[in-house]
């Protein structure tokens, strides 16, 4: 078990480094709004931050592999991801941004039944803070947490993270409210169909999506697939939820278009990464993992 944290940790490294390499190399047009000696080791150890946020969340941090899949992931698919290396202080917003997401739903599956008192005020207001902040995943995640809520409704308020569903609801309004008005999401079949028409193709033309579509499609040619989707339902049930109502709300995309989008991307680049692990965990077995089928 040490070789293995010894080697989790030199890998967290390797990522940093490389990230720090990649920012130092790049062609910087313009000036520096910070000292370069300052942003590229700030801009790298976020990002790295984020990996092992991500990979803590969805449970890719055994091996090295696992690591370096979580990683590349979110450089290619994350959205936002072309801000990453920005080199100003856009790029520290944006990482601190998609932190604050795994974050947040790290503690949601982790805690349970501890009795937090006042830190309670804490994780209202990290609920209310998170949802007001990121139209793209506030709805369908909303959505997510109510139907979880109800499927556990005669335990839910005796559990630690209700305070944070309660916030993100709170959130979740104050979206729709600081717009002026409601969507409208009369049965305008026109404007549904033309709206859907439109937000698919942008999601077409995303590689996550048609990543993640396809490994699903690909799992449910086989035994394993389908017995390894059901694993992945039921070990994931937020992500899986977040993400079909975040392709349910599609032809409303009552928060914006470019909202609408950036959710299924969102979600579909965690369903894509949970997918990758049990083929990685399949074919290449690594070492001292448990087999979890």
């Amino acid at each position: 078990m040490a070789y293995h944290r010894i080697m989790r940790t030199l890998t967290y490294l390797l990522i940093f480094l490389f990230v720090c390499l990649m920012l130092a190399l790049m062609p910087k047009a313009g000036s520096y709004v910070w000292d370069p000696r300052i942003i590229v080791p700030a801009t790298a150890a976020m990002f790295t931050l984020l990996v092992w946020l991500v990979a803590r969340f969805i449970d890719t941090d055994r091996t090295v592999l696992e690591l370096t899949i979580t990683a590349s992931f979110i450089l290619l698919f994350a959205p936002g991801a072309s801000l990453f290396f920005a080199r100003d202080e856009s790029a520290i917003l944006e990482l601190g941004s998609q932190c604050i997401v795994p974050f947040f739903l790290t503690q949601y599956t982790r805690i349970s039944r501890k009795n937090f008192k006042i830190a309670y005020v804490l994780m209202l207001l990290m609920g209310i803070f998170c949802s007001f902040t990121h139209d793209g995943i506030t709805l369908p995640l909303c959505l997510a947490f109510l139907l979880m809520a109800w499927q556990r409704r005669s335990e839910f308020f005796r559990l630690a993270c209700w305070p944070m569903v309660a916030g993100w609801l709170i959130g979740t309004i104050l979206q729709f409210a600081t717009r002026g008005h409601l969507p409208d999401l009369r049965p305008d079949l026109v404007g549904l169909t033309n709206r859907t028409a439109l937000v698919l193709g942008l999601l077409w033309d995303t590689k996550v999506f048609v990543l993640s579509l396809g490994l699903t499609l690909w799992f449910t040619t086989t035994h394993w697939g389908r017995r390894q989707l059901l694993f992945a339902f039921r070990r994931h049930r937020l992500i899986t939820y977040s993400l079909v109502f975040a392709l349910s709300i599609v032809p409303f995309a009552p928060l914006g278009i470019e909202n609408a989008v950036t959710g299924v991307c969102f979600f579909a680049m965690l369903w894509a990464m949970i997918l990758f692990k049990g083929v990685e965990r399949r074919y290449f077995g690594a070492r001292g993992v448990k087999n979890e089928e």
